[in-house]
């Protein structure tokens, strides 16, 4: 019998002790009377006398914050295979289309170095259709992507129509700056089996302005706003996901757009728009200074909660599963020429090349394999004894990889580590305030007198 390197006792700021176990995702409070106990029982789980507290042992025991000998290496080990199971053995198809280089943007943090580029051509979706007959895959996930893929949207419509015919089973996500995104566009969404629908924000007009901002140097924010009011009005079935990306010069403003889309559509919010930040990241960016790492990231989380009880992001630790191209083993990212890479970031990079769609003959399956496995955290010691672990699915593989090859470290670790206590605390709070309001708004039972 041991405590599990999974389990964490910690004392909240405002509301006393608290346990917490990344195995099982167990949250109890404390009471002062069980503190002793419980620290009695972590200094020696083989030794302690549990006559006196067996309710407590066999809770502890169900909740996995007390386990055998080699409970957690067990756990580790399904973790392990669950993760490779969903890398590996799922013959679903994902390709991310870059289907232009080019951009109507000139957005101050961009880590594509043209906007100007080629979209791709007539020959390159013939060669898409022949690499999907080939690859013979139940279903495709497909990522419309540039550039601004709306540059290209009569491919959009060509290799929709394609697909169809050859009786392929897919859904799609567009991931767009917005401006060109116009209702009769957005009116033919669901027919494009668009299930995610990415349009982003930076802040109130002046600061989106300043930081997204067409190639010409005009002004964004009037045209997407009326965009997204368009896309309101048609039968879009599925949320649009209004991204902020933040750092630390426009972080105090996710809460204004926030709350500017809480009030401008009262009724579709949380229901058909959600907002959320994306934290900007870019190595040539000449004020790296101001991005945010992890520990910076569940700060403003936390702040946000704090300041606006507005959860940016899960509050409460969630068990992530691995989604990126760069890990699965079925997944590509295309660009216009119809050259492969293995992250959305590698576009245009002629290093960054895995393969091409007309040819299996001569892929870097070094590169590959570097992505999937050689930077891979299931074989990282530290994350292995990591109380995180369990919940973890080794953040952003293009950090790990980068790591691989150069002496200044990132961090890839969740927002969480460095801030679990916090975010915590905070969950219990809103817990407490959603059941105290539940029952201020109970009828009160009718009684006879």
């Amino acid at each position: 019998m041991k405590w599990s390197r999974y389990s964490k006792l910690f004392q909240s700021k405002r509301n006393g002790w608290m346990l917490f176990s990344s195995a099982s995702r167990a949250f109890l409070l404390v009471k002062d009377e069980q503190l002793p106990v419980i620290r009695g029982i972590m200094a020696d789980p083989e030794g302690y006398d549990y006559s006196d507290c067996p309710m407590l042992y066999m809770q502890l025991r169900a909740l996995e914050f007390l386990v055998e000998d080699g409970k957690d290496d067990e756990l580790f080990n399904i973790v392990k295979m669950r993760h490779l199971t969903n890398l590996y053995a799922d013959r679903r198809l994902v390709l991310t289309f870059a289907l232009t280089t080019a951009c109507n943007f000139d957005c101050s943090y961009c880590f594509e170095t043209s906007h100007k580029g080629h979209a791709m051509t007539q020959e390159t979706e013939d060669k898409v259709m022949d690499f999907v007959r080939r690859f013979n895959a139940p279903s495709i996930g497909i990522t419309w992507y540039g550039g601004e893929p709306l540059l290209a949207w009569d491919r959009i419509i060509s290799m929709d129509r394609r697909l169809k015919d050859m009786g392929k089973r897919y859904d799609a996500a567009l991931i767009t700056n917005g401006y060109l995104l116009t209702k009769e566009r957005a009116a033919k969404l669901n027919e494009l089996n668009i299930t995610y629908l990415q349009i982003t924000l930076d802040g109130k007009k002046e600061t989106h302005d300043v930081r997204r901002y067409l190639t010409s140097g005009g002004p964004t924010y009037d045209r997407i706003l009326e965009n997204i009011d368009g896309l309101m009005e048609t039968d879009f079935k599925n949320m649009l996901h209004v991204r902020v990306n933040v750092d630390g010069r426009n972080s105090e403003e996710f809460a204004h757009v926030y709350q500017m889309m809480q009030t401008r559509y009262p009724q579709d919010f949380g229901r058909r728009i959600r907002v959320y930040p994306g934290f900007v990241k870019g190595d040539t960016h000449p004020d790296r200074g101001c991005f945010f790492d992890p520990v910076q990231q569940g700060e403003f989380i936390t702040e946000m909660m704090e300041k606006y009880r507005i959860a940016p992001l899960n509050i409460f630790p969630q068990r992530m599963s691995p989604s990126c191209v760069l890990t699965k083993r079925n997944a590509f990212v295309v660009g216009p020429d119809g050259e492969l890479y293995k992250c959305w970031d590698d576009v245009g990079i002629k290093e960054k090349v895995v393969g091409s769609l007309d040819r299996f003959d001569n892929w870097n399956m070094g590169l590959i394999a570097e992505g999937m496995t050689g930077c891979s955290f299931l074989d990282d010691p530290e994350c292995r004894e990591c109380f995180f672990f369990p919940i973890c699915n080794g953040g952003c593989h293009r950090i790990r990889q980068k790591n691989l090859h150069s002496a200044e470290k990132q961090s890839s670790c969740s927002y969480f580590n460095g801030n679990l206590e916090n975010l915590l605390e905070l969950f219990y709070e809103e817990k407490q305030r959603a059941a105290a309001q539940q029952k201020k708004e109970q009828p009160e039972e009718n009684s006879l007198n």
